[in-house]
């Protein structure tokens, strides 16, 4: 009973080993050859691919790279104009001085009233300080302000009773500053104390000590 078992499962084996299809020779061949050629194509589109994005990003860096020159051109030039008429509002605010000043010089040509001149004049004036404080320009207080070197510039010393040494007791020429900046500082004369010595003062008494001592030494015996 088992050998008809085992006779009928080699029968079977067999009849399937029958069966089953036989490769033609050289069909392995050819069907390796078919996927090689497949892999290459397939690396070929991948390097085409890759060559159509490099080519994609040159462009944009050749567009980047004009776009950030135009622009650099463009700021020179907005630069340029900016610094070239940086003063259009001070200048516009100035004509109107001006206009002041041709029609003060009319009237004083056709007058004799020498107080309407007068009055044209100050109202030069008071138009050209609005105009100049309207851009920042301030004036640097300093009469009877203690002296301050960066605001103020002694062109001598005064002595003074009647105020502590290094207040300034006169303005010669108003200084002015833009804003915190100051552009010109105020001309001033500084008090100083009565006690001080005058210029050529101590240099005279140190001559007259140094020959006094010279005498004395002829003087004395040898």
């Amino acid at each position: 009973m088992k050998k008809s078992k085992a006779k009928k499962a080699k029968d079977r084996d067999k009849r399937d080993s029958i069966e089953a299809p036989v490769a033609e020779p050289g069909e392995e061949t050819t069907q390796a050859e078919e996927t090689a050629v497949d892999k290459c194509e397939a690396g070929r589109d991948s390097v085409e691919d890759l060559q159509a994005k490099i080519e994609s990003l040159e462009d944009r860096l050749l567009r980047a790279k004009a776009d950030f020159q135009n622009f650099q051109r463009r700021s020179a030039i907005e630069r340029s104009e900016a610094i070239r008429y940086a003063n259009t509002e001070l200048m516009r605010s100035l004509l109107g001085v001006l206009d002041d000043f041709e029609r003060s010089l009319a009237a004083a040509e056709s007058s004799d009233n020498t107080a309407l001149v007068v009055d044209g004049v100050r109202l030069v004036y008071e138009n050209l300080v609005k105009a100049l404080h309207q851009h920042g320009l301030e004036t640097i207080e300093a009469l009877r302000q203690p002296f301050d070197p960066h605001l103020h510039q002694a062109v001598m010393q005064q002595a003074s009773e009647d105020h502590p040494a290094g207040t300034v007791l006169q303005e010669t020429a108003r200084g002015y500053r833009l804003r915190d900046r100051v552009i010109r500082p105020t001309k001033v004369i500084v008090s100083q104390s009565p006690d001080a010595n005058k210029p050529g003062e101590s240099d005279t008494r140190d001559g007259e000590a140094a020959q006094d001592e010279s005498a004395r030494k002829e003087g004395e015996p040898g």
